[in-house]
């Protein structure tokens, strides 16, 4: 029985067995312990890195915004950035010889990119390669604590074009996405659409992986952070 109060084990997928139209009403302390509970127990996914990668880490940024919706926060990167510029992506970068780890690496990162320090990290998602295989990226997620209004939010420009948020009620629609494959693995995870007043269309790559995405080799839901059960 799906319910608003309890975190499913992966965002759903285009398959509609997978989707619910039940999403949580708010962040709440419970729905947000659930969430860090899950996290608890991702799995481990399997991917060949090259020898001695480097570290990097992300944070998916969940958030109540002003009006009251749980959502997520996206930025756009800059497009003069070096790497994947113009994309949808969330805050991280590589971890420096000064952060006592990846999880402080993603909170810099944010600080850096968004100004935003305000945070609980509520767990970590299983370690990801980036496109060479040369960085293990670390995504964490973490919950802003005050309310967002995304036109108040002074982001870095020398690396963010623009903010966003997205709804879950959004994020759940199956209509919005369509399934691929992530990297040269087996796994597949779905690209978003974005609404129209979004200048870049989709969500995709590592930033979509994160948030959702399920083990269709193995017609297995791996466990994720955002569905409710």
């Amino acid at each position: 029985m799906l319910t608003p109060t309890r975190i499913l084990r992966q965002l759903p997928s285009c398959n509609a067995r997978y989707y619910s139209t039940n999403v949580p009403k708010a962040f709440d302390e419970a729905s947000l312990r659930l969430i860090s509970d899950r996290l608890k127990n991702v799995p481990k996914l399997k991917f060949q890195f090259v020898d001695d990668p480097k570290n990097a880490a992300v944070l998916m940024p969940l958030c109540t915004t002003t009006d009251g919706k749980p959502s997520v926060l996206f930025t756009i990167r800059a497009a003069h950035m070096r790497a994947h510029k113009g994309e949808i992506s969330f805050p991280g970068g590589k971890q420096d010889p000064e952060d006592e780890s990846p999880r402080h690496a993603a909170l810099r990162e944010t600080m850096e990119e968004i100004g935003i320090s305000n945070i609980d990290i509520l767990g970590q998602y299983a370690i990801l390669p980036n496109k060479h295989r040369n960085l293990r990226v670390h995504p964490f997620v973490g919950y802003i604590k005050d309310p967002v209004d995304v036109s108040k939010i002074k982001y870095n420009p020398d690396e963010v074009a623009s903010v966003f948020t997205l709804p879950l009620e959004y994020l759940t629609d199956p209509a919005i996405c369509s399934m691929q494959n992530f990297r040269d693995s087996s796994y597949k995870y779905p690209v978003y659409k974005t609404p129209d007043d979004i200048d870049v269309r989709e969500i995709w790559g590592l930033t979509s992986f994160i948030m959702s995405g399920k083990d269709d080799a193995n017609k297995k839901a791996m466990k994720k952070v955002l569905v409710f059960i």
